[in-house]
């Protein structure tokens, strides 16, 4: 059983961070015109958060094992609160691209304190039980959009949202410091020989993948709704909750489903790649709106899936694992966002969009191949 405490702080860990993923997204129309940048720097404002992800999993893949995963779940909280605030407070690209590199730190420790506790200590139940945490991440992803929106109509200015973000963040760091002590043993030293195991190697691949096309489209779908279909800005905002209304609804269902997992994912990225196909080319904003909501239940229970793969094969090597592993989450994230804004800048939003059908046909293909040729491993 999982105790209160912990229960508690990956509600509100992952909440503030589902909450917090959005906001730039569903403004970035907003803050191009602000900040007066085009699609390219755009995508520099992800790429450099992502960088500060991808540094904080790479900190945490060499020294989970010193810190210990209470620390770690407790300086991510610190983290994105520091960085939230400094949302608040800047008023220029830089500044804000540092504020976001701060923050995306702490969610980069967030998501392997929490991968890691909840999904070793609940390891027979590993990928319902972080199916259910991760449907709070698309909780607050769900309901960030709506505020983005009402603060753009009131005129309250985007970086506002930012203190409620604090505020949220703020309940998750006051529980991690109430949080028992891990009773998980980490090994006392990063293991390379484990990093490049084939099972190991594979998970990444499908991780990185999945999240390059889950950013792609999440980060970038209010923008292609004004720029591609001609919605105004607010509401666009406002239909970018559609995606991660389906998330939710995908990783609460996905909490009680008991499936093979290869068998899942493989069923799950096939239904993704035609929504997103279908959305791109609907002929009007309805058929568009229903298959936004489509897309995220189909991405809805990727990540946890391979996420539990991982804790369930990784043992006491979990927290060191669990930051390589993040650190591939990055990586994927910076390749989209880079891709996206680059071609987005030069051949048009439709173009850098399709970046996102790409990618889910190379992890259909990676998925099926798995299935088809039984990679030598339980869990692929």
């Amino acid at each position: 059983m999982i105790p209160k405490n912990l229960k508690m702080y990956s509600y509100f860990a992952f909440f503030a961070f589902g909450f917090y993923v959005v906001i730039l997204s569903s403004a970035l129309p907003k803050v191009l015109n602000d900040l007066s940048i085009n699609y390219l720097y755009g995508g520099y404002l992800f790429m450099l958060g992502t960088l500060g992800y991808v540094g904080g999993s790479a900190f945490c893949a060499f020294f989970a094992h010193k810190m210990g995963l209470k620390l770690i779940a407790q300086l991510g909280a610190l983290f994105l609160l520091i960085g939230s605030l400094g949302y608040v407070l800047s008023d220029d690209f830089f500044k804000i691209a540092l504020a976001g590199f701060i923050a995306n730190m702490g969610t980069g420790l967030i998501e392997i304190g929490v991968g890691s506790l909840v999904g070793t200590i609940k390891k027979e139940k590993a990928a319902n039980m972080l199916n259910h945490v991760n449907s709070f991440f698309a909780l607050g992803a769900l309901i960030g959009p709506f505020v983005v929106s009402l603060f753009i109509s009131w005129s309250w200015g985007w970086k506002s949202v930012y203190i409620l973000e604090a505020l949220f963040t703020f309940i998750a760091l006051v529980f991690s410091v109430k949080m028992e002590k891990t009773p998980l043993v980490l090994e006392e030293k990063f293991d390379f020989k484990a990093v490049f195991d084939p099972k190991i190697v594979f998970l990444n691949l499908l991780i990185m993948i999945y999240v390059g096309y889950e950013v792609g489209f999440s980060a970038w779908v209010s923008t292609f709704l004004v720029h591609a279909k001609g919605i105004n800005i607010a509401f666009a905002a406002a239909i970018s909750a559609i995606f991660w209304t389906g998330m939710f609804v995908g990783r609460y269902a996905a909490s009680y489903i008991k499936v093979d997992e290869k068998k899942w994912l493989l069923v799950i990225s096939s239904f993704s790649l035609f929504c997103v196909i279908a959305f791109m080319f609907s002929p009007n904003l309805y058929i568009a709106m229903s298959f936004i909501f489509l897309s995220g239940l189909g991405f809805a229970s990727t990540y946890p899936t391979i996420q539990a793969m991982l804790t369930n094969y990784a043992q006491g090597k979990v927290g060191n694992l669990m930051g390589v592993f993040v650190f591939f989450v990055g990586i994927g994230a910076w390749i989209s966002e880079w891709l996206i804004g680059s071609i987005s800048n030069v051949e048009g939003i439709f173009y850098g969009f399709g970046v996102v059908p790409l990618l889910i046909s190379m992890e259909v293909l990676l998925v099926t191949t798995a299935f088809f040729k039984k990679v030598r491993s339980d869990y692929l």
